[in-house]
Order: C-alpha cells, then sequence, then structure tokens
C-alpha cells in the first residue's frame, strides 16, 4: 500500500473510533464537543503526512503558508494545493476525490457512532 494511502487509512481509523469511543464512554455524541476537538486535532497529522508525500511526488515547492494553511484550515488550503500542483483540470478532479474523503469520512463518523450504539444496548 501507497505512503499516502495509509495517511489516509490513519484517518479513516481516527474518523470511525473517535465517535465510537465517546458514545461509549458518554452515551452520546456531541458535534463540538471535546472528543471532536481531539479527533481533529489527531486528524492534521496524517493529512500533513498525506500532504506532504503528495508534494514530494509531485516535485511541488510548498512556501511556508501553504504548509500552515494545510495544518490550521485545511478545508481550504488543500483546494488550493490542488489547483496549483495539478493545475485546473486535475485540480478540479483531486478536489472532488477530497469531498468523496471528506463525505467518507464522516460516513465512518457516523458508523463508529451505530455501533457503539449496537454495543451499548
Amino acid at each position: 500500500m501507497s505512503v499516502k494511502l495509509w495517511a489516509l487509512a490513519i484517518l479513516a481509523v481516527i474518523s470511525l473510533l473517535m465517535p465510537l469511543l465517546e458514545r461509549l464512554l458518554t452515551g452520546r455524541v456531541e458535534e463540538l464537543g471535546t472528543f471532536a476537538l481531539a479527533q481533529n486535532l489527531l486528524s492534521i497529522p496524517p493529512i500533513f503526512w498525506w500532504y506532504h508525500v503528495d508534494k514530494a511526488h509531485r516535485q511541488y515547492r510548498a512556501g511556508p503558508l501553504m504548509n500552515a494553511g494545510v495544518v490550521a484550515l485545511a478545508i481550504v488550503a488543500l483546494p488550493v494545493y490542488f489547483v496549483r500542483s495539478r493545475g485546473w483540470k486535475r485540480g478540479s478532479i483531486a478536489i472532488f476525490k477530497g469531498m468523496l474523503v471528506v463525505a467518507a469520512i464522516t460516513l465512518l463518523g457516523m458508523l463508529g457512532e451505530s455501533i457503539a450504539e449496537a454495543l451499548s444496548k
């Protein structure tokens, strides 16, 4: 499995386990609670790892602002990176794939919450 897929797999595991743990430990899942904050903080390293490997693979030289943007606000910085590193056409395709990743991790979070609900009955 490629390094970029490992980063996405780690992100998927975090997205599944954090709501599952929150539901098992607290009995509910808060959208903007402590566990959500922890999930967001835990998600930063695999997202940046993916970006760093992709940037090296494409031999793209990102400045410090782009690097910091991916850490601080990936939802905005990554689409900019996709267009700048791939051009408009392939960048748009990458943005669409990124949206699919966001949808998948959202669904994994919902699955984790459902699994925890089933386990707690």
